[in-house]
């Protein structure tokens, strides 16, 4: 469940340090409160009262307006609430009290309260600290707080704490902040802190410390310095798992050992002292180096004879923490920068959270490490504490990792606490129980509490039926067990009686279409032998789901095994004739069976009719449906023909005299008004106005284009992990298989696969298969066309997950798919393929979502037979290029000389190399081409140093070759071979060219890269080790060019990023030449009609070759052509171009040597 869908957007958190989460939890109407309806004193929020010490958290009210009377007569100051405020604070009152389950209401009462606390003058606000504390109270009643909340009311009430009572209350509260979120090392911190800060007025002569003398007596025991060191020792022990920060408390724990030692030196505390550091260099942390830096140091001072035998024990305990820091300082990193470029958590930062979290969850048992990876949950949820997902994630982790039961029940506490709409989670809460064998009260309490606020029904029927589910299964079990009693017997009926009745009675628009709570109801009666009560229920059943044939052939079942072959005959029949029936095929079957097996000669005779008839009545409304399906596809098209573009085509040669170019392929959607340039690259210098290359004819690719949408089968219910073989080998009569992707269903009980085909006919073959039995699972067949969602415009660095999380709440997704970016870079969309039309049609709501400041997300369905033209400002000539401007211009100098001539909507300077300095060229729109036009009269005129070049814009028709790379010259560097290959402007004159040398050595070549990662992601994956020069694909080598502003840079992110997965890739970094000798993918692909052969030898070989012997010195039987040694090469003959040879049956060339090899043999020869 996303709890995004269940939270306000007008929720805000009260204030900078209050904004844990840019989410807020849902505001819900309760039944419990017990929030005090006391109105705010108005002395409280004006600022005439005297508290010279500060509010002692045991004082009264009384006692509190009476201390703050004494100075009435001082001078005021302004109020720091408004007449609005004042107002807002009666109304968030006065609504909690009727409705106290309200998170972002309880934010706001203390945001308001604590800005009129802090608006008051020092020592006079004992009043406001004690409606301030009782707001405060009254939320953690109910929900948790976040670190930060924490923190501020440590803050709060330490600055105005009042002699031993105020002291004592601060103590207890570090407390209970620290065992409400167990991981935070800021509030272990304050807390051991606060600890030392007593010591300290304890142990200091003459300190005035506002108490009686037994209760200074008290204090001055109560805070001795063992009490300090075992803070900071239990603060360092939680938290020392925290790689980031954990440093903070166990090296002021150290310290504090360490002062001691030297002050009174002793054999026990040197071996307490090893210990620690045994300890801590064994464990991963961002100070690693330091430690044991330390740790030496320790040694040579107290251990020095036997220095090297410590240190080379010591050392390997170091290397392997060390490694292990090592292996995620990436991801430390990538978080940190994170953390600190926002002041609440974001959608960039979760998407960082999440990929540590898959790293750290997903190594091999024999590798993974359980603590690091709990530890790592346990920091997430600080800033991710109401995602409910997060937790069911952590919960579901340990239970496969570390299924203990105390902590499995200490972790559901905490969990069902923090986000108490999670149907899941409470449901895993009660079954925890029950396997710990807890007593039927405190399951009972979990249930009730969980169902008592109403904050499931947030949530949907879903949540509240796994809580149900889960808590009359428990009773159903306990009441079935060898030591059960009667009693328990009633209990378990009357208990799922309600839950039923609880169930029915829900106000909600969708029932359960599975009766599961009804099923399990049937359940109990059977085992009970109380075969009526379990009959009625199905009767009653039966007048909602006689639709469902699932439903009449569990009811059917049930009868056949519970109660006579007569009863179940009747039940069947009863089917036979119901109406709207989802799948009547199956239910006339089983009549059918059942009447053979069970039914007389009159009976079978009787039932062969009515077969007969029912089954013509079946296949005319099938053909009706057919229809109307065909309808509403063709209506889907027709709808989205101004939207969609064709699915991506291969480049077409040339016409004679187009000197080779290709005619570019555009198959992307128009982001914005300036996509069209993207093509031409947005690092790149565009050359000179192009002539556009006319229309060519289609080819036999484009006539045999890809129909991937409607030559696509969905099939369900089949056995869950099927192999993807076996599903090819029971569809393999049906036509040739393009694809083929298998997924597991969340439950874990079935599996359903998208098989395409070569055409729309073979899917015709394949349904007929529909409802046939495999593994004793009855599978269904439905097309796949309108299950696909075209979707574009996310942003650039998005991968897989990204989109997967994006449109996790619209149903089951089975594949995505990228496109190549081997013929154009700047690509940027894909095909999400649903289980159901429904689920796709779904995800069409997120159409034209604000993913960011840019993008405006396009999600619609895939109709790839329909192509929109391009169009925006430069295909509709409102856009103007500017080229030679000084590369110390700006945007305003630029503005102020094409401003006259009309209306300018957009100005962009490509950034440089160099910060602050952009390319030397740029792009400015106008509203109307007219305006366009007119300035072009600017040609020529000088801005600063430089004469401008003006020209309409352009489309760029493509590069020379795939990938947006060129030949690269034998005497050019790497990274100048990448700047011509994107046709970048040169770099600021200025600046000092590095030598060849410089420029190899901080290049690195990225191989083995998935041809659908674009630029974008990969300076994501290569930035954090150091600021990069330039980033350049290469998808004609299978990889990417990477240049660094230093060569330690380069060497650093080789090291850590060589092997590591992209996209199911494991990469290689290497240099530049060696991605250079990497040659193309070549991707077998079947259902595609093989190019045309551009034919380099003779037009036509002789028939006698085809059966002459194999090639001089290759002995072996004959072969036809298009085998290897078909031809027989003479001294000086041409090559014959086996590149485009047609496949075979299977869609793979047959073996034999390459065209290159050929070519390599011709040259040799000539």
């Amino acid at each position: 469940m996303d709890i995004n869908s269940l939270l306000s957007p007008s929720d805000e958190s009260p204030g900078h340090a209050m904004s844990a989460s840019p989410h807020q939890r849902p505001s819900l109407v309760g039944s419990n409160s017990g929030l005090s309806t006391t109105s705010i004193p108005a002395s409280a929020l004006t600022p005439r009262s005297a508290d010279p010490v500060g509010a002692s958290p045991h004082q009264t009210d009384e006692d509190m307006a009476d201390a703050g009377a004494e100075g009435e007569e001082e001078e005021t100051s302004e109020d720091p609430l408004s007449p609005k405020d004042y107002e807002e604070l009666g109304s968030l009152l006065e609504s909690i009290t009727n409705q106290p389950y309200q998170y972002s209401a309880h934010l706001r009462l203390i945001e308001l309260l604590r800005r009129a606390y802090h608006g008051v003058p020092p020592g006079r606000g004992g009043d406001m600290l004690i409606e301030l504390r009782k707001a405060r109270e009254e939320m953690v009643e109910k929900f948790p707080l976040k670190e930060n909340g924490w923190l501020e009311w440590i803050e709060d009430e330490t600055a105005r704490m009042k002699g031993y009572e105020g002291r004592q209350f601060v103590m207890e509260l570090c407390g209970r902040a620290v065992v409400d979120q167990v991981a935070s090392t800021k509030l272990w911190k304050a807390y051991a802190e606060f600890v030392e800060a007593q010591q300290r007025d304890a142990s200091a002569e003459g300190t005035d410390l506002d108490m009686n003398e037994e209760e200074a007596a008290t204090f001055r025991e109560l805070f001795q310095q063992e009490v300090v060191v075992d803070t900071y020792r239990q603060g360092a022990s939680a938290t020392n798992l925290d790689i980031a920060n954990s440093h903070e408390l166990w090296d002021r724990y150290r310290d504090l050992l360490m002062m001691d030692l030297q002050a009174n030196p002793s054999a026990s505390k040197i071996e307490k002292i090893y210990s620690i550091y045994k300890e801590r260099l064994q464990t991963p942390h961002a100070t690693i180096s330091d430690t044991f830096s330390a740790f030496s140091s320790f040694v040579t001072q107290f251990d020095n004879e036997n220095y090297e035998e410590v240190l080379v024990h010591y050392n390997k305990l170091y290397s392997a923490a060390a490694g292990k820091y090592s292996d995620r300082e990436i991801y430390e990193t990538n978080l940190l920068r994170e953390i600190q470029s926002v002041s609440a958590p974001d959608e960039n930062e979760w998407h960082t959270w999440s990929r540590y979290l898959k790293y750290e969850t997903t190594k091999p048992n024999k590798r993974i490490d359980v603590s690091m990876a709990s530890f790592l949950y346990e920091r997430c949820l600080l800033r991710f504490g109401e995602q409910a997902r997060v937790w069911e994630d952590y919960v579901f982790f340990v239970l496969e990792k570390a299924n203990e039961t105390p902590r499995v029940i200490s972790l559901l506490q905490r969990a069902t606490r923090h986000c108490p709409w999670s149907g899941t989670l409470w449901a895993q809460y009660i079954v925890a129980l029950e396997r710990g064998f807890k007593p039927f009260e405190e399951v009972s309490e979990v249930k009730h509490r969980a169902t008592k606020t109403a904050l499931l029904d947030l949530g949907g029927m879903e949540e509240v039926l796994k809580v149900n589910i889960a808590w009359c299964g428990f009773l159903k079990r306990r009441a079935f067990e060898h030591d059960s009693t009667e009693e328990d017997s009633d209990m378990a009926e009357m208990g799922i009686v309600e839950a039923v009745s609880e169930i029915s009675n829900k106000d909600c628009k969708t029932k359960d279409p599975h009766y599961r709570i009804q099923r399990i109801q049937i359940n109990f009666y059977t085992h009970a032998k109380k075969l009526p009560k379990a009959r009625q229920i199905w009767q009653e059943l039966a007048k909602e789901f006689a639709f469902s044939y699932e439903f009449w052939l569990r009811y059917y079942e049930w009868e056949l095994a519970h109660g006579s072959s007569d009863a179940a005959g009747k039940v069947i029949h009863s089917a036979v004739y119901g109406k709207k029936l989802d799948w009547p095929e199956k239910i006339l079957e089983t009549w059918k069976y059942h009447v053979e097996d069970f039914g007389n000669v009159d009976e079978v005779e009787n039932m062969m009719v009515k077969y007969r008839k029912i089954s013509g009545e079946i296949l005319e409304r099938r053909l009706e449906e057919a229809a109307a399906q065909q309808a509403v596809a063709a209506e889907v098209a027709e709808q989205q023909q101004e939207y969609q573009p064709a699915e991506p085509q291969p480049e077409p040669e040339s016409e004679p005299g187009s000197k080779g170019k290709k005619r570019k392929v555009e198959d992307e959607v128009e982001e914005d008004s300036h996509s069209a340039k993207k093509a031409k690259g947005e690092n790149e210098e565009p050359a000179a106005p192009v002539v556009s290359i006319p229309d060519l004819p289609p080819t036999a690719m484009q006539v045999l284009k890809r129909d991937r949408e409607n030559a696509t089968i969905i099939v369900k219910n089949l056995p869950p992990g099927y192999p993807e073989v076996k599903v090819r080998q029971f569809f393999r009569d049906c036509g040739t298989i393009n694809s083929l992707k298998v997924v597991e269903e969340n439950n874990g009980k079935s599996s359903t696969a998208t098989v395409e085909f070569d055409s729309k006919d073979d899917t015709l073959a394949a349904q007929t298969k529909d409802g046939k039995i495999v593994e004793d699972h009855t599978i269904s067949i439905q097309v796949g066309t309108g299950s696909t969602l075209y979707v574009a415009n996310f942003p650039p660095i998005a991968d897989e997950s990204y989109i997967r999380d994006l449109f996790k709440d619209c149903g089951e997704i089975v594949d995505i798919r990228f496109p190549s970016l081997k013929f154009n870079s700047h690509r940027r969309f894909c095909y999400v393929q649903f289980t159901s039309s429904e689920q796709a049609k779904k995800a069409t709501q997120l159409n034209g979502k604000q993913l960011g400041e840019k993008e405006t997300l396009v999600a619609l369905i895939s109709a790839p037979n329909q192509k929109k033209d391009r169009s925006g400002a430069t295909q509709e000539g409102r856009e103007v290029y500017v080229r030679n401007i000084d590369f110390h211009a700006r945007e305003k100098d630029v503005r102020e000389i094409f401003e006259k001539f009309g209306t300018i909507e957009k100005i962009r300077l490509p950034p440089g190399p160099k910060k602050g300095l952009h390319k030397g060229f740029g792009f400015v729109v106008f509203s109307t081409k007219d305006e366009a036009d007119a300035s072009l009269s600017t040609h020529g005129t000088t801005l600063m140093s430089r004469n401008l070049d003006v020209s309409i814009a352009i489309v760029n028709p493509g590069k020379l070759k795939p990938g947006n790379a060129v030949d690269v010259a034998r005497s050019m560097s790497p990274a100048a071979a990448a700047d011509q290959a994107n046709g970048s402007s040169p770099r600021d004159p200025d600046a000092q060219k590095p030598s060849f040398d410089e420029i190899t050595k901080k290049t690195l070549g990225v191989m083995n890269l998935p041809d659908t990662v674009n630029d974008l992601r990969i300076h994501a994956l290569f930035s954090p080790f150091g600021p990069l020069r330039k980033v350049t694909l290469r998808p004609d080598h299978q990889g990417a060019v990477v240049e660094y502003e230093s060569v330690a840079d380069a060497g650093k992110a080789s090291l850590k990023l060589d092997g590591h997965e992209v996209d199911g890739h494991k990469i290689e970094i290497g240099s530049y030449k060696d991605l250079m000798k990497r040659a193309p993918l070549k991707k077998i692909t079947k259902g595609f009609a093989p190019a045309p052969r551009k034919p380099l030898g003779p037009p036509l070989v002789p028939a006698s070759v085809r059966n002459a012997p194999s090639a001089a010195g290759r002995g072996g039987k004959r072969r036809g052509l298009g085998f290897s040694g078909a031809i027989h090469k003479k001294d000086k003959e041409a090559d014959v171009d086996m590149k485009d040879t047609p496949a075979n049956a299977d869609g793979e060339k047959k073996g034999g040597r390459s065209n290159d090899d050929f070519k390599k043999m011709f040259l040799k020869g000539s």
